[in-house]
């Protein structure tokens, strides 16, 4: 039996893999959640002393999160963890919508970012709201949430 290199390192999952990245990327929710995360990372560039401390660090864990959820839920298959990553992009999203009126309020925080911000956290919110009903046509999983918080 001869082994070809390029054989060694096929997966027959390699098309299922690259046919979920292609979904991942093309999801305008995730598009967004990206574009969130660019948006936090030039604002935080632009905090200084305190205000930097009490926002920073929340502003780039929150916008980190929702994409890293929405990818865990494009590949998982499963409902319950479809919304249990949804139900964790909805916690982040409206902290980071929340933030905004903090943001705009009690910081020299430039504005002009704040109001980018708050206007990408309002398309986000539509863009989340058609996800979650692609979410709500799965099939519910046999398995069981044992907190009894996603009962079918």
């Amino acid at each position: 039996m001869s082994l070809d290199e390029d054989s060694i390192f096929d997966d027959p999952d390699d098309d299922e893999f690259e046919r979920l990245q292609k979904r991942k990327k093309n999801l305008p929710v995730f598009k967004k959640a990206l574009e969130i995360a660019h948006t936090v990372n030039a604002l935080n560039a632009c905090l200084q002393g305190r205000d930097k401390e009490m926002y920073a660090h929340h502003l780039s864990e929150s916008s980190l999160i929702l994409g890293a959820k929405i990818a865990g839920e494009v590949g998982s298959g499963s409902w319950l963890i479809s919304m249990q990553n949804a139900a964790i992009v909805r916690y982040h999203a409206e902290w980071l919508l929340t933030a905004t009126f903090g943001l705009r309020e009690m910081t020299k925080a430039d504005k002009d970012y704040v109001k980018v911000l708050r206007n990408e956290m309002e398309e986000f919110r539509e863009l989340f709201n058609e996800w979650a009903k692609e979410i709500h046509k799965m099939d519910k999983d046999d398995f069981e949430d044992e907190w009894g918080l996603f009962i079918k």
